[in-house]
């Protein structure tokens, strides 16, 4: 092929291979996320975390726990997954929404499994194991039996609400709806070129919503 001709082809190429390009460049730029995906499975309800955080430069806040393993509230934002870790640990200052659509109001799941994690947006505060490290997987659930999307006054698919986590850039992600098969809950990145190429509140509960079991930031 002579050469002016094959100059030409590969200037008709470059703007389809930028776009792509682009596009992966910024998902290894992009800012990790843990994501909370409330759907129903087996006629009961499941809340499940998968995603990870960078907690380097996270603000402190206070200390506390969720108490119980497993927990679902609209009214706070109050969301706990995996085994409860049983004594107070520090937790995250968040910037987000202090309520969720919504009437559940769900403690002590079925069964809860993986990773801690404890997130309340009434008082912007965000909670995981005292042993995870920055930027592994977390994975984890709570799984309410017999419940119903529809009976916990969930009418609607997808995000719901969303925190970043102070002093960082990482955020938390709440979706009705359940996890796509790869466990991501945004579409992933386009290929670069192929044949395939294509664009019942206990009253102790209670008062733990109320007030949450947190002790003052030390002086």
């Amino acid at each position: 092929m002579p050469l002016h001709t094959l100059a030409k082809r590969c200037r008709r190429l470059s703007p389809l291979l930028a776009a792509p390009a682009a596009l992966l460049l910024s998902q290894g730029e992009a800012k990790a996320i843990l994501t909370y995906n409330i759907f129903e499975s087996g006629g009961n309800v499941v809340v499940q975390a998968s995603g990870s955080l960078d907690l380097t430069g996270a603000t402190l806040s206070t200390s506390g726990l969720c108490g119980t393993n497993g927990a679902l509230a609209s009214s706070a934002a109050f969301i706990c997954t995996g085994t409860d870790i049983g004594s107070p640990q520090p937790l995250i200052s968040i910037t987000g929404p202090r309520v969720l659509p919504g009437s559940a109001a769900l403690f002590s799941a079925s069964s809860a499994t993986g990773l801690y994690t404890y997130l309340v947006g009434k008082f912007n505060l965000f909670g995981i194991d005292p042993a995870y490290v920055s930027n592994a997987p977390i994975v984890g659930s709570a799984t309410f039996n017999g419940e119903t999307l529809a009976g916990l006054g969930f009418t609607t698919t997808g995000l719901i609400g969303s925190w970043t986590l102070d002093g960082t850039s990482e955020s938390i992600q709440v979706f009705i709806g359940s996890p796509s098969p790869s466990g991501a809950a945004v579409p992933g990145p386009l290929p670069l070129l192929g044949a395939g190429a294509a664009f019942g509140w206990s009253r102790r509960l209670r008062k733990r919503i109320a007030a949450p079991l947190i002790t003052p930031p030390q002086a």
